[in-house]
């Protein structure tokens, strides 16, 4: 029988990101339409001559309340953020959706890959973060809730990732051997050298 679960790491306190986004919508219709002011001003009537003339103030403009205005599109869906963790027989699915809309795939982790893992805080967390060249990926929505590491390398390069995971998703990875042994540190640094049976 296959060993398959999903979950989804929502933001708990949304109040100041909701906020945020709408006022990220409100500045992004006020640049927007400030670009295109600046759009049908860059070429205008010299009244003195009666003929047409260019002006490069309005085109700056136009790049930089158009160039702001696409920022702030693209800014403001990090402000309705989610994590979808999915558990196959040992490999970890990751993925960032923002505003529900747009998804972007972020990792395959192969459990029994993992040099290192356990929740993030303790020595063997802080010795993960301390490897040279390591990249750290904080993929959480919930600094408050129960946060785990997993430290390996893909491709030469050594990773960290913090994930937001719950605790029938810890059992399901801690079970029939999809960890390496001794792999699993506790928060006091100790390596837990027994899988957790269901």
């Amino acid at each position: 029988m296959d060993d398959f679960l999903e979950q989804t790491a929502v933001r708990q306190k949304r109040g100041a990101f909701t906020a945020l986004y709408y006022l990220a919508w409100v500045f992004m219709v006020i640049f927007g339409m400030m670009a295109v002011f600046s759009l049908t001003s860059v070429v205008g009537t010299n009244y003195e001559t009666g003929g047409m003339v260019f002006r490069p103030q309005f085109l700056i403009g136009l790049v930089v309340f158009g160039g702001l205005a696409f920022l702030l599109y693209r800014a403001k869906d990090e402000c309705r953020v989610e994590y979808d963790y999915s558990f196959t027989n040992g490999s970890l699915d990751i993925s960032k959706v923002m505003n529900e809309r747009r998804r972007r795939y972020l990792c395959a982790l192969e459990t029994n890959e993992v040099i290192s893992c356990g929740p993030a805080k303790g020595p063997a967390f802080e010795k993960a973060l301390k490897e040279p060249g390591v990249k750290v990926h904080n993929w959480f929505v919930n600094r408050e809730a129960k946060l785990y590491y997993f430290y390996f390398q893909k491709k030469g390069v050594k990773h960290v990732i913090v994930l937001e995971l719950n605790d029938a998703m810890i059992a399901v990875i801690r079970s029939k051997k999809y960890l390496q042994t001794g792999v699993w540190h506790d928060e006091d640094g100790k390596a837990d050298y027994a899988s957790i049976s269901r």
